[in-house]
């Protein structure tokens, strides 16, 4: 059991994030899980076909398929909108004494399998001897993975993260902050200012101010991953209905595409969370001027809106818009959900 005794002051710092690097990570533990790979079959099954040509066996030694993953491997997000790029870079500027010691760490986890350490130790010990190399042969092969695995679909599972992270921030202006650990998770309760998550580890710290971060995952359940201090306080939760996210049907529909266009259809759905031009271009993958033009057009139509914080023109949803993405997004969940829960 992990307790975060929590002040005022840490529940005034509580803030949702999304990671793409954190969901590459778990993403990459669930395809080497079989018995984990049911709630995303038809994303796992094309992706290990494209797997195959390429030796993941170093990123294999360091994400057990149960227990403790280095934290290096899964940063707590900033208070900026992170990239995989941006997350991927923090990887790669990992001190050498903090990558040693939670290797080391993993290493002697007895919640991870003794057959796993068994089988890895000779490639972990190898990392340990040149952890520079180790680290650059982590992000290398995080890099390659994500292209293969993620990139393709990442637009799709941010939305669903986003829609998710939404509906959580207005349980929290509703009913506070002891409501949104309440719905979280059934592994996840909120007693006496205490934030207990059901663990193999036990734990109990003060946060300190720090306040924490709730980032939702597609790919960590059906646990509750934990960070805790003297980092970022952290809870990793898995969103509902995840075996709905990879249904074929699902991947294909874009309505919302199919009525604006691709690209705008990307923005739209990106700005599910105010972000700034640049910000959209890189999560889309396009030129800031291209996302300039399609911004004018959908500011135009109004379906979204903008105002400058500091030197920054932030863009986010009109009513109009909101109502526009959201009912998009839930169509096509409806579609899927309903046979799976009749």
């Amino acid at each position: 059991m992990i307790e975060y005794i929590a002040t005022a002051d840490d529940l005034a710092k509580l803030r949702f994030a999304l990671s793409p690097v954190g969901e590459a990570v778990h993403s990459f533990r669930v395809l080497a899980t079989p018995q984990r790979r049911h709630l995303h079959l038809p994303w796992a099954r094309a992706t290990l076909d494209k797997l195959r040509s390429v030796d993941f066996a170093p990123l294999n030694a360091v994400i057990p398929p149960s227990g403790y993953i280095p934290d290096f491997l899964t940063p707590a997000p900033g208070t900026e909108p992170p990239t995989f790029a941006s997350e991927l870079e923090i990887i790669r500027e990992t001190p050498i004494a903090q990558f040693r010691e939670q290797v080391e760490w993993l290493m002697v986890d007895q919640v991870t399998p003794e057959s796993w350490r068994t089988a890895n130790a000779t490639l972990q010990q190898k990392m340990l001897d040149a952890p520079e190399t180790g680290i650059r042969t982590l992000v290398r092969l995080l890099d390659t993975y994500w292209q293969l695995a993620l990139a393709p679909c990442w637009s799709h599972l941010r939305t669903q993260l986003r829609l998710d992270v939404r509906s959580r921030m207005q349980v929290m202006e509703n009913v506070g902050a002891a409501g949104v650990f309440s719905s979280l998770n059934e592994r996840v309760r909120w007693t006496d200012n205490t934030l207990i998550t059901n663990s193999s580890y036990e734990y109990r710290k003060e946060l300190g101010g720090r306040g924490i971060v709730l980032v939702p995952s597609v790919f960590c359940g059906p646990k509750v991953l934990t960070m805790l201090p003297p980092l970022q306080p952290m809870i990793v939760y898995p969103k509902p209905w995840t075996a709905s996210i990879f249904s074929h049907d699902a991947q294909q529909a874009r309505p919302l595409a199919a009525l604006i266009g691709g690209v705008r259809a990307a923005v739209l759905e990106a700005l599910l969370a105010p972000t700034s031009t640049t910000e959209l271009a890189s999560e889309i993958g396009v030129t800031p001027g291209a996302v300039s033009q399609h911004l004018s057009v959908l500011r135009d139509c109004g379906l979204v809106s903008s105002r400058r914080v500091g030197r920054r023109v932030i863009y986010s949803h009109t009513p109009t818009g909101e109502v526009l993405v959201i009912q998009a997004a839930g169509s096509t969940a409806d579609e899927v959900n309903s046979p799976i829960q009749s």
